[in-house]
């Protein structure tokens, strides 16, 4: 627990939090611009269920935004220890060095779940001009469970990012990965309904689906497909961060 409690105080002085809480910010301000935009062409409000409009907002920052942020903080609690010079202390600890990688997955883990979780208020406040009311109790819990449930298979894709972070030990590997997981989610759009079961993709479908029933059919569910890759790849982390040479 003591590292764990380190971990997240290196957070509390860190400015990335900050930015992932404002990359959380971009699809609700989207999605809410987007139905102003539809409203001014129409010339009357839209009558757009709020469940529907918050699953919006998780599919498509799950689509662009969420593949770079959760990237970027994966990235982040592994690779600043080697840019920062301080790989060999904290290794030199009394604590397993996968019993360390472990601990960094969990404070990476609450940092995501609280931008997670922000992005229901942030997209109630961007949609409540735009939408004329506030969302019901239901609509909000379902939302929030929606929100959760596609932020954890998002999760479940983050050991490809860490294992790439670990064997680099650079930020342009890792979010380069990144970069190339919002491209193919970006084709798989365009591809049809056979190629939704892409796995970089499968949280932004998931999401799209629970709202869009003839979507449902195609998109597999997610912890049947991305759980066998978050235990291979933490796996390989694990593996490749216990190595003796690993500095």
């Amino acid at each position: 627990m003591a590292v764990l409690r380190a971990e997240l105080l290196k957070w509390r002085r860190s400015r990335v939090l900050l930015a992932v809480l404002l990359a959380t910010a971009v699809s609700p301000g989207f999605n809410a611009l987007l139905l102003w935009g539809a409203q001014r062409s129409s010339g009357a409000r839209l009558q757009v269920p709020w469940f529907e409009f918050l699953a919006q907002v998780a599919m498509f920052a799950h689509l662009l935004v969420y593949p770079l942020a959760f990237a970027f903080v994966g990235t982040y609690v592994v690779v600043r220890e080697f840019q920062e010079g301080t790989a060999s202390n904290l290794y030199a600890l009394p604590v397993s060095r996968p019993g360390i990688l472990l601990t960094k997955v969990g404070s990476a883990a609450v940092v995501l779940l609280v931008a997670v979780v922000g992005a229901v208020p942030l997209a109630v406040i961007a949609g409540l001009p735009v939408i004329g009311r506030l969302p019901t109790l239901d609509e909000t819990l379902r939302a929030l469970v929606l929100h959760l449930e596609t932020g954890l298979a998002q999760f479940l894709l983050l050991p490809v990012i860490l294992w790439l972070a670990t064997w680099a030990r650079n930020y342009i590997v890792p979010l380069a990965a990144a970069g190339f997981f919002v491209v193919t989610n970006i084709a798989t759009s365009f591809a049809g309904d056979d190629w939704l079961w892409i796995p970089t993709g499968i949280p932004a479908w998931t999401a799209q689906a629970s709202h869009v029933q003839e979507l449902a059919p195609h998109v597999p569910a997610w912890w049947l497909v991305l759980t066998p890759i978050f235990v291979v790849f933490l796996a390989l982390t694990v593996a490749w961060t216990a190595r003796a040479d690993v500095r």
